[in-house]
């Protein structure tokens, strides 16, 4: 059998530790900080300027949020098609563009309206789009995805505090245009310099293709597999981003005190550093299919920990917060790489984007959906066991998903 980390017929078989994937590393840390991770920073001063609620600020990077969802799937066919270069580049410098308005924004509806173009940024320069280049350039494209998630997943430990200095010295309007400038000259140049010569998964086909030849994602799209994976990757977006929003107050409703919290919280970050080298040094060939037979059944470990640690149990927490940081880390990784071993690197981000549409609710809703079902039930007890019953049902459709025969080796 034809080895699966074997290049792509006709590309340049880049390095997994070389200046693409390092380039890559550097302009995901800047984006993710600049479009994504430091929002949060920035929404007291702007409540406190502006005089909009904390609803109104979140529903921007909701908006965010589904557009990116929404045009990952065309995002992802124009990467297999056309290479990554263009698209990338035009991203990074679109967003650029819409945090230096961002920074100067005085109306609600304008900053939706930033924020939806914000989404179209993200789709096009961050995540799926840097894992398709990846996949279709890189010899062993698993160790390429795996360095380039473990390091970009970095960016919320310097951008958060970064970005609270910038704040601090300078107001958010000023410390906004600092970052609009940072990310054209940092993603924007670097996405332009490090893929000269790549391309993309499918780069040529449309002119030697026969018309009934089926593409890659209606084929996908026919095998369980898809949906199986769809449903697990589903449930690790809604409990990932569920837990990640309301795991402070569910903390201090359990009677721990504010500083007792973001500090058992805080251990999420080291956690998923060690489990993402346990990754690189334990997996063979870092696949994503062994881990994620390991990853799902501790993610679920880690929502049942907190389930059953009652009242103000530090070590419960602590227990938790490491188990489900783990988990929750590899599996950013496993996500990306799970597919191009399932389907073949042929269409990969066409697929990646297909999955990210069909879980948009998830994605999406979760942080919404729990505090409404916290709201119904009167605490957060009842919702932690039901999100524990999801990670189950995750668990089972990665197990079904993982066991399903190839298509063909990732080519």
């Amino acid at each position: 059998m034809t080895d699966s980390a074997q290049p792509i017929p006709g590309s340049r078989a880049f390095k997994a530790n070389g200046p693409l994937i390092w380039g890559l590393t550097i302009s995901q840390m800047i984006g993710w900080g600049a479009l994504y991770h430091c929002f949060p920073v920035y929404m007291k001063p702007m409540q406190q300027e502006l005089g909009w609620s904390v609803t109104d600020l979140n529903w921007a990077l909701t908006i965010g949020l589904v557009t990116a969802d929404l045009v990952a799937f065309p995002v992802g066919r124009w990467v297999d098609e056309h290479g990554g270069r263009v698209i990338m580049t035009l991203g990074a410098a679109l967003g650029a563009a819409m945090v230096g308005l961002w920074s100067q924004v005085n109306d609600l509806v304008f900053f939706y309206a930033i924020w939806a173009v914000i989404g179209l940024a993200m789709a096009c320069s961050l995540g799926n789009t840097q894992s398709a280049v990846v996949a279709a350039n890189v010899r062993d494209y698993r160790r390429g995805i795996a360095y380039l998630s473990f390091f970009s997943s970095l960016a919320s430990t310097i951008a958060i505090p970064a970005a609270s200095v910038l704040l601090l010295n300078m107001g958010w309007r000023q410390a906004l245009m600092f970052q609009a400038a940072l990310q054209f000259c940092g993603p924007a140049l670097i996405n332009f310099m490090v893929m000269r010569g790549t391309r993309g998964s499918m780069s040529g086909e449309a002119r030697k293709r026969s018309p009934n030849e089926p593409s890659p994602v209606p084929a996908a799209m026919k095998r369980s597999a898809f949906w199986l994976l769809a449903i697990a990757c589903s449930v690790h977006w809604f409990t990932s981003m569920s837990v990640s929003v309301h795991i402070l107050p569910l903390m201090q409703e359990r009677g721990l005190s504010l500083e007792t919290a973001v500090s058992l919280i805080a251990l999420n970050g080291p956690a998923a550093v060690i489990g993402r080298l346990a990754m690189f040094y334990f997996v063979p060939g870092n696949s994503g299919l062994v881990t994620g037979r390991i990853a799902f059944p501790v993610f679920a470990l880690g929502t049942l920990i907190l389930a059953l640690t009652s009242g103000d149990s530090l070590w419960g927490f602590a227990a938790y917060s490491f188990t489900f940081g783990m988990a929750a880390g590899v599996l950013m990784v496993v996500r990306q790489t799970s597919v191009a071993e399932i389907f073949g690197v042929r269409g990969y981000g066409a697929i990646t984007g297909a999955l990210a549409s069909v879980a948009i609710v998830p994605r999406t809703m979760s942080p919404v959906a729990i505090a409404f079902a916290r709201d119904w039930f009167g605490s957060y007890d009842n919702v932690i066991w039901i999100l524990f019953g999801f990670t189950v049902i995750g668990t089972i459709a990665f197990y079904l998903a993982a066991a399903e025969p190839k298509a063909v080796p990732p080519n």
